[in-house]
């Protein structure tokens, strides 16, 4: 019983995801630009659809060091025009050889996560 009431919620869940992408062609992504001793981390936008979207973001940024750990946490509202990249928020972070930096970027439409990206940096990528 318990296998088949898995299988169900995965099932209803990947066909959720899929309808929502046809729904909102929309492309969200994290950009990380500078050396490593001074990241910018960026998050961007762009639609793709048809009409402009009233969308809400959250970008969440931690920095886990041998000393400890930092979190920067990002959100806001904004309007999606169509066919243009827009920065949304951003970022800067200093790293060490041994430091490690996540990040990860959530757009959602009406509390729906319509958008995500995520990125790992390591300190010793230099």
């Amino acid at each position: 019983m318990f296998p088949k009431i898995i299988m169900v919620i995965i099932m209803c869940f990947c066909s959720n995801t899929s309808e929502l992408k046809q729904e909102f062609p929309v492309r969200a992504w994290i950009d990380i630009e500078g050396e490593v001793q001074n990241l910018s981390v960026k998050a961007m936008f762009q639609n793709n659809g048809d009409n402009s979207l009233s969308l809400s973001y959250v970008l969440n940024v931690t920095k886990k060091s041998q000393s400890g750990s930092s979190n920067s946490l990002q959100k806001g509202a904004f309007i999606a025009p169509l066919n243009k990249i827009i920065s949304l928020s951003e970022s800067r972070m200093n790293l060490r050889k041994d430091d490690e930096l996540i990040a990860k970027l959530l757009i959602y439409h009406d509390n729906l996560i319509v958008a995500k990206d995520s990125v790992v940096f390591h300190g010793d990528n230099s």
